[in-house]
């Protein structure tokens, strides 16, 4: 393997990482979506490594938290957090790192706070839709409970993490 390779892969590596950590700062509350930070993770990982790298960064912490690693919020982990009410977001993720990532190549500054906020909705439409289909809710109640008390935090933290990997690239 060539050190090109192994500098990408170790990179993604510790996104996947910064994402779990970002997990774990995490305030439950009793919708039963807890308020986390791993949406900044994400995002981070989609503006640093770009649109397939972030997504492998964030499909690396998935499927750290499937086989049981307690990488999700409140140190959870498992296949049951996935299928689970809130699993939708973190499937959602996978997206929302990918859009990211292609936002990185847009020079309309306008063009690209849309493509962030459509970052973030991608990840709150999957994340209702599995909430809705797991609690029996209907999609407004579960909009209402799993995704607008988060959505604005959601859409500035992104738009944060935009800014931080735009900071650590010039430090490189």
């Amino acid at each position: 393997m060539s050190k090109i390779k192994i500098k990408e892969v170790t990179i993604t590596a510790i996104f996947a990482a910064v994402i779990a950590a970002t997990a774990w700062i995490s305030i439950p509350i009793p919708i039963g979506v807890n308020l986390t930070l791993q949406i900044f993770g994400v995002c981070l990982a989609g503006f640093y490594l770009g649109a397939k790298r972030g997504f492998a960064a964030t499909a690396v912490y998935i499927i750290m938290g499937a086989v049981g690693m307690p990488v999700f919020s409140l140190f959870t982990g498992g296949v049951g957090v996935l299928i689970g009410a809130s699993g939708g977001f973190l499937w959602g993720f996978l997206f929302t790192a990918f859009i990211c990532g292609l936002s990185v190549k847009i020079n309309s500054k306008t063009l690209k706070i849309i493509t962030i906020f459509s970052a973030v909705l991608v990840c709150h439409i999957i994340g209702v839709i599995q909430f809705c289909l797991i609690s029996g809710v209907n999609i407004w109640a579960a909009f209402l409970s799993a995704s607008l008390p988060f959505l604005a935090k959601d859409l500035i933290v992104a738009l944060v993490a935009s800014f931080v990997a735009k900071k650590i690239k010039k430090l490189k």
